[in-house]
């Protein structure tokens, strides 16, 4: 009799465990979705991609958790100190078995989750030059309250047997890249210039990576960014190693007016690099021309990039495509995210066994997706007790229970007055998406 009480309270036992791991991980802050959008960049860049690494995520979970109980906000740590584990990052790093040589840290407390974070240090071009360097390989980010801490590792560069990567961002042939940012870093790279700029376009960054060689100056002969539709030039400000200490073997030019929505530019650069070392020459002379496009204002989402978008949003593993649907060219980018949404049950076909997938996609369409991914994973969401009664003119018919998912779980609050029929835009894409992913993670 004992030892059948005994079998109960363990199997009770590790039912609660699970339950609890079960919560952890389908509530916490998950960084993957921050590592996805780095590497997507990094692929396009030809750099190696970043790997999450969990001796530098305990090491920035523990500093964020520093910064919130001590109320300090510094990447470097103070003896004495509740959760002190180093004074700077590498310090930090190594006090949790990281001992790869170079380590840097970035931090924020104005954001919502770790992607964010992410493309808000990408777009800033001093961290997004340690972002793309080929010489971090690890990441680890840890988030405590309000405090988020993100630290870059490596131990060489590994690059071609020339030694160098030259990188511009954006890359060339980019597409929806922001009008405009925000300067979240304690530095403004304005700060030099005689009046305060704002909502002013994306920096444009070019960096000279290299394990052997180290730039002295970089010299720009001719650097013109250009709107490309209009062929206007617009007016920048150039930022160089040789007056700016806090970049290295890097240049980054400063749009002094914002961009334009859905319009094309180019930026040609013309420099010399002059180098430190001896033994290699001590000029030599780069040439280059971006065009990217900046993204539509109110852009609407057509069936096949939304499901991209969902797909690694929801960061689902790729599946090798197979023919599924009559009008899905099996040599287009597409196709494999609308042939791993389908396995998923995410997304299915017409009855004529098409996809469409330059139809737009429709405010309803898109909640019931992520309903069906919800309840997939959280079990079906009760709506028995819902008395709220929809115009059909509003929503279809067969939208409704999923209309009053989304709105019992906190994704949607229905405006009578807007009409979920209607084509979904970017912008009310990532509203929704960004609604969900603080149920979801929270």
């Amino acid at each position: 009799m004992i030892i059948k009480n005994i079998k109960k309270i363990v199997l009770v036992f590790m039912i609660i465990i699970m339950i609890f791991n079960i919560n952890i991980y389908a509530y916490e802050d998950n960084p993957i979705k921050g590592i996805n959008y780095i590497n997507d960049i990094r692929e396009k860049l030809d750099i190696r991609i970043i790997e999450n690494n969990k001796d530098l995520e305990q090491s920035a979970q523990i500093h964020s958790k520093y910064m919130s109980i001590n109320d300090w906000y510094s990447t470097i740590e103070e003896s004495g100190n509740k959760y002190y584990r180093g004074r700077y990052s590498w310090d930090r790093a190594s006090y949790y078995y990281y001992f790869n040589p170079y380590v840097t840290e970035f931090i924020s407390n104005n954001i919502s989750n770790m992607k964010e974070g992410i493309i808000d240090l990408i777009n800033n071009p001093y961290s997004r030059i340690a972002f793309l360097d080929p010489l971090y390989n690890h990441i680890g980010m840890g988030n405590y309250e309000n405090m988020y801490t993100f630290d870059l590792g490596g131990k060489s560069r590994d690059l071609t047997t020339k030694n160098k990567k030259i990188t511009i961002y954006p890359y060339d042939n980019m597409e929806d890249v922001s009008i405009s940012w925000i300067n979240n870093y304690k530095i403004d790279p304005y700060r030099k210039l005689d009046k305060q700029y704002n909502n002013v376009g994306l920096p444009i960054t070019l960096s000279y990576y290299s394990d052997k060689v180290k730039i002295k100056k970089i010299y720009p002969q001719n650097i013109i960014l250009k709107n490309k539709d209009k062929n206007i030039e617009i007016k920048t400000e150039i930022l160089l190693p040789q007056d700016d200490k806090y970049i290295d073997n890097s240049l980054i030019i400063l749009p002094l007016e914002p961009l334009s929505y859905d319009t094309n530019y180019e930026v040609k650069i013309n420099v010399d690099f002059v180098f430190k070392n001896e033994d290699f020459p001590s000029e030599k002379n780069f040439k280059d021309v971006i065009k990217f496009k900046t993204k539509a204002k109110n852009k609407l989402l057509n069936r096949a990039k939304f499901t991209e978008y969902i797909v690694k949003e929801l960061e689902f593993d790729i599946l090798e495509p197979e023919e599924v649907f009559t009008d899905i060219d099996m040599k287009s980018e597409n196709c494999k995210y609308i042939y791993t949404a389908y396995k998923n049950r995410l997304v299915s076909g017409y009855g004529d066994n098409t996809f469409r997938p330059n139809n737009n996609i429709t405010k309803e369409q898109a909640y019931t997706l992520l309903i069906r991914y919800y309840e997939q994973n959280f079990g079906e969401i009760d709506i028995k007790d819902s008395s709220k009664n929809y115009s059909h003119y509003l929503v279809s018919d067969w939208a409704i229970p999923y209309i009053k998912k989304a709105e019992k779980i906190g994704i949607i609050t229905t405006d009578k007055k807007n009409s979920l029929k209607k084509e979904i835009t970017e912008s009310e894409y990532e509203k929704i998406i960004n609604l969900y992913n603080n149920i979801y993670i929270k």
